[in-house]
Parts: C-alpha cells; sequence; structure tokens
C-alpha cells in the first residue's frame, strides 16, 4: 500500500509537497481504513483542484518516476519546475514511502533531469516510532567518478554485500541507471531464497510494476481476463446493471479470423494469432493437463478475445451486450461514452487482489456525476476485505459530502497566479460533519477554484 509520496522540482511542483495516505482523527467511516496493529492507512482519496492547479501533475510524477525505475533514465528532460530559474541546476527528488508484507518502506531517488544523472538513491526501512534504519543509500558523482555504495551490515550478510558492491562497480559511474533497476534485469536466479534479504530489492521493484496501477485520463485497465469466463461476465453483468447503463447481459460470441481482416490490420491480427499459439505451447511444455491460452486486443474501442484450447483450432471472439427491452445486440463501439468508460475501469470494482494501488486522473470523464459517485461508493462499499487503494482527481464537486467520504479522503492542488502547486488536506480545515462542503468548495473556502480575471469585450477600452 501507499503511505505518503514526496515530490519536489517537478512541473509545477517547487518546494517539497506531500500526499499522505495515513487517515486523520476523525472516527466516522472507520470501514474507509485498513489497519494493521501500527498504521492506519486510507482506502480512497480523491484530488479536487482547477484546471491547471497540478493535479495531473502528481500523476505525471509517478508515472515518470516508475519509467525511470522500470527502463532507466534514457533521456534527458526539462520537467523541473520552471518557476524558478535557479531549478535547473537542482534535483528532482522522488520519495515514495510504502509497505510491504507488513513493513514499511522509503524508496527514492534525486535526479538532474536536464542532465540525464541520477545523483542519489536510497531504501529506509521505517519504524513507527519515528525511527529510520538505511538498507543502502547510493551516491553518484560523474564528474569525480564516484559511484559509492553504502550497505546496512546487520542487514544483509556478508555474502550479499559483497555481491551488491559488485554490482555496483560494474555500474562505474554510470548514473542513468537505479541500482533497483539493475537488480531487477535478468536476475531471477538472485531470489530463489524467498527468506534471503536480498528479495526486498525484488519486492519494492515489484510494487512499482505490479502494485502501482497508473491510469491518464485516456487510459483504461489492462487486465481484460474477466470477459473471458462466465463467471467474470456475470459479475460485469451484475456491477453495469446496478449503475443504469441499461446493460442487462454480457456475453462473448465467435468472430471469424476472415471478418476481422476488414476491421484490423493484417499484421496486428498476425502477431495476436502467434502470440496466443506460442503463449499455448510454452504453456504445453511444462504440463500434461489439458490447457487454454487466452489473449486480448483493443482496437478501434473494440475487445477481441484470442483462445487456443487443447486439441482445438484457435478461437476469436468478442465482446457484445443486451439491453433491457430492446432487440439485437450491441458492440464495445456501440455504447455510449460513459459506458465505455465504466467498461475500462470496472477491474477495479471486479479485483479481489491485494496490495493493489489505482490512481485515476480525471475519473469523472465521461460519467454522468451520478456515476461517478456511484463509481466511489460501488469501490469503499466492496473494499472492506483487500489492501487495495484508489486515489482520483476530479472536478466532480457532488462528491464533496461527508455521507460519502471521510475528511481525510479529501484533498486538494491549489496553484495562485501560476504559482508553484500546493497540496494538503480538508483535514486541516477541521470542518463540521454537518456543513455543506460541496458549497463551500466552489465558493473558494478552500482554495483550488479557478480564479477569473475581467474581461472586457472586443472594442470596449
Amino acid at each position: 500500500m501507499l503511505i505518503r509520496f514526496k515530490i519536489s522540482n517537478f512541473l509545477s511542483f517547487n518546494e517539497s509537497q506531500i500526499l499522505s495516505m495515513i487517515s486523520g482523527k476523525g472516527r466516522l467511516k472507520e470501514e474507509h481504513i485498513q489497519e494493521d496493529s501500527n498504521l492506519k492507512l486510507l482506502k480512497f482519496t480523491a484530488l479536487f483542484g482547477a484546471n491547471a492547479s497540478g493535479k495531473s501533475n502528481l500523476l505525471k510524477a509517478m508515472q515518470f518516476a516508475q519509467k525511470i525505475i522500470i527502463e532507466g533514465m534514457q533521456f534527458s528532460s526539462n520537467k523541473y519546475c520552471k518557476i524558478d530559474s535557479n531549478n535547473k541546476e537542482k534535483v528532482t527528488t522522488f520519495d515514495f514511502e510504502i509497505k510491504i508484507k507488513e513493513k514499511y518502506y522509503s524508496y527514492g531517488f534525486d535526479i538532474l533531469l536536464y542532465k540525464n544523472e541520477i545523483k542519489a538513491e536510497w531504501l529506509y526501512e521505517l519504524n513507527t516510532n519515528g525511527k529510520e534504519t538505511m538498507l543502502f543509500e547510493r551516491i553518484i558523482n560523474k564528474e569525480e567518478n564516484e559511484n559509492t555504495l553504502q550497505l546496512n551490515e546487520k542487514y544483509f550478510d556478508e555474502a550479499t554485500q559483497n555481491r551488491l558492491y559488485i554490482y555496483t562497480s560494474d555500474m562505474g559511474n554510470q548514473n542513468n541507471y537505479l541500482l533497483l533497476t539493475v537488480m531487477n534485469k535478468n536476475k531471477d536466479a538472485l531470489y530463489q531464497d524467498a527468506n534471503s534479504k536480498i528479495i526486498i530489492f525484488k519486492d519494492v521493484y515489484e510494487w512499482f510494476t505490479k502494485t502501482l496501477t497508473l491510469i491518464p485520463p485516456d487510459g483504461a485497465m489492462i487486465n481484460d481476463s474477466y470477459y473471458a469466463s462466465e463467471d467474470g461476465l456475470k459479475k460485469i453483468t451484475n456491477i453495469v446493471s446496478k449503475f443504469g447503463t441499461g446493460i442487462s447481459n454480457c456475453k462473448i460470441e465467435p468472430i471469424k479470423k476472415e471478418e476481422l481482416t476488414s476491421k484490423i490490420p493484417l499484421p496486428l491480427l498476425q502477431n495476436a494469432i502467434k502470440f496466443t499459439e506460442t503463449n499455448y505451447m510454452e504453456t504445453k511444455k511444462k504440463t500434461e493437463n489439458k490447457i487454454k491460452a487466452t489473449s486480448f486486443l483493443r482496437v478501434d474501442k473494440e475487445l477481441y478475445i484470442f483462445e487456443k484450447t487443447s486439441n482445438e483450432d484457435l478461437s476469436i471472439k468478442t465482446v457484445i451486450f443486451e439491453h433491457k427491452n430492446n432487440e439485437g445486440t450491441y458492440s464495445f463501439s456501440e455504447e455510449s461514452d460513459g459506458t465505455r468508460r465504466l467498461l475500462d475501469l470496472i477491474e477495479i470494482i471486479l479485483n479481489n487482489e491485494t496490495n493493489k494501488i489505482y490512481f485515476i486522473d480525471e475519473l469523472d470523464r465521461c460519467l454522468h456525476p451520478q456515476l461517478t459517485y456511484k463509481f466511489i461508493e460501488e469501490f469503499l462499499s466492496n473494499r472492506n476485505k483487500n489492501n487495495v487503494q484508489l486515489i482520483v482527481t476530479t472536478h466532480e464537486s457532488r462528491l464533496l459530502n461527508f455521507d460519502l467520504l471521510r475528511r481525510d479522503e479529501i484533498w486538494f492542488a491549489n496553484r495562485e497566479k501560476n504559482g508553484p502547486t500546493e497540496l494538503y488536506s480538508l483535514e486541516d480545515y477541521n470542518e463540521r460533519f454537518d456543513r455543506r462542503i460541496d458549497k463551500a468548495y466552489l465558493d473558494g473556502r478552500y482554495g483550488g477554484v479557478p480564479i477569473f480575471e475581467t474581461v472586457f469585450p472586443i472594442g470596449v477600452e
């Protein structure tokens, strides 16, 4: 789970700003909290703010850090905060406080963006008493040909320490890759012993690659597996029927390969077929049981399912929808923008995995205000047992309702006169629980709303 995210000197963020998922003092809606013996974490946060306030920049900051962790810093960037001209020569800092296997960690790095240089990297274990235990720190100075690694000798055994020093030495003064990245490239053999302390490098890396899911305004979930089973289709039907979409049934039907050639480019179709058949053959080598390989392809607002089953030729199917009191069926592309948006995000409601974090930019895009409200209500009512967190940016003021949310679940991004973005919580205002906070917000009490300049009509002096 995410505890806190800190960002400085990136886009509209100048001095360090923090988004915290640690619960406040409020006692209402305690079912919105995931609690262990030491820490109470929120399962949901909504970030409000005017256009250009920096809401989306928070997701972009996480995306940027995630990309560097996965791929390395392969490019120079001008995304430092330009509000202060001196920021070009200052490092940009990304720091994630996260929960993994009931322990708390701080992982982050400093990077000089315009020079494409990582300057520092660290991993600390956090204790609830406020103390930090350094696991590793790495300092890189290309000008001084310096690449130093400091390790916690009480945490890592001598053999592990030697191995980490060798990997760091092999990197030389290479300053566009993180040690975390290097430790997760073709090194599966390192992590065969689940009890080894070195496995923390894999755990932290997989937090960014598997746990953290970032969804831009036009993005969709990448898990379409719910559409491949009867049980999944029933769950989808059950959910979308609650949202007033008119859909009464969701099912799949076969589609001929010849028909698809007129709908999608031939190379794309051939690649999907090859991928499915290759996956089938690789799985078949590992087991003698009946197997099924499934892959998914989204093209032009349509979803196609490719299946290869034992003793059967490859089949291709597509998803169709039936509506109440309507004859005929409808494809993905024939549904409304709002319904497709809901279907794109339905994994968040259906997902039964633990330890998953979704961050959606502009949740309310294409959604009716009541549908947006219902989506959040449904998420919160289904997350009582799972360690799943949802963070959204939104303009939908109807969510500013104490019948739905806690004070500490409501955050604001504010930016005055093109200055830096500031992040803060409604918890700071200690509002009464019977107050109309949607009206107070639109009246400007909490900031984060547009301020309009006086504009004279053309021709008037």
